[in-house]
């Protein structure tokens, strides 16, 4: 009897230690695409920063929660950051030479990206994507006066 109790209070925990994890997991600002989603999203949104990683890099590892803080203080400014898993999108990988993870690129749209080449904290990121979506915008729909 004892040892039933001990094993229903240790598979309780396990069951309530599992649900946690998944609910923690299943809320995240970073938006997760895939070759069926990736174009239609990129072309929806004028910019966009993307990480391509693999689960097993430790580097991708180290990358993913500074991302995670990244888009969540960038939502509020419609800067989303997407991340594609390249054990499962190999073909979506391929079509952007990824070649090491992670690789992180900037999007105008699905047809234009560069590589993104700068620090991988958190402020880093944040920083240079509202730089890039001010310098973005300056040219659609902003009114700028010039001297001669």
């Amino acid at each position: 009897m004892r040892s039933s109790t001990s094993y229903l209070l240790l598979l309780g925990a396990a069951t309530a230690t599992s649900v946690f994890a998944t609910s923690k997991q299943a809320h995240s600002d970073v938006v997760d695409l895939t070759e069926e989603t990736f174009h239609d999203f990129m072309d929806g949104h004028d910019l966009a920063l993307a990480n391509f990683y693999v689960p097993w890099c430790r580097w991708s590892k180290r990358l993913a929660p500074n991302f995670e803080a990244a888009a969540t203080e960038l939502k509020s400014d419609n800067i989303p950051l997407i991340r594609v898993d390249c054990t499962k999108e190999e073909i979506l990988c391929s079509e952007y030479d990824i070649g090491a993870y992670p690789t992180m690129k900037v999007f105008r749209g699905s047809d234009s990206h560069e590589e993104y080449e700068g620090s991988r904290q958190t402020e880093s990121i944040i920083s240079f994507m509202l730089d890039e979506s001010i310098s973005n915008s300056a040219g659609s729909g902003l009114f700028v006066q010039t001297y001669d």
